[in-house]
């Protein structure tokens, strides 16, 4: 049980650096695209894919934790049958 609440935090870690990353990335390509910056728009777009990604990744982990947690409390709330 330990192990599922743990990685709950680090999960939601990891989606705050993705989002993070996805703004940052947003800002160099709206940048490259006005010609405001020398933003290089193929490398924001990839790294607005890469965080994506580990959004997505994120989220999953948050998820299956959740659910592993839920199952884990009905297991412990079914009645010793020794």
């Amino acid at each position: 049980m330990i192990l599922c609440m743990t990685a709950i935090p680090h999960a939601a870690m990891a989606l705050t650096s993705a989002l993070d990353r996805f703004g940052h990335a947003g800002s160099r390509v709206l940048e490259a695209v006005t010609g405001r910056d020398d933003a290089d728009l193929g490398a924001s777009l990839v790294e607005m894919s890469e965080a994506k990604v580990q959004a997505v990744a994120s989220i999953s982990v948050i998820r299956f934790s959740d659910e592993m947690f839920k199952a884990l409390l009905e297991l412990a709330q079914e009645p010793d049958e020794t």
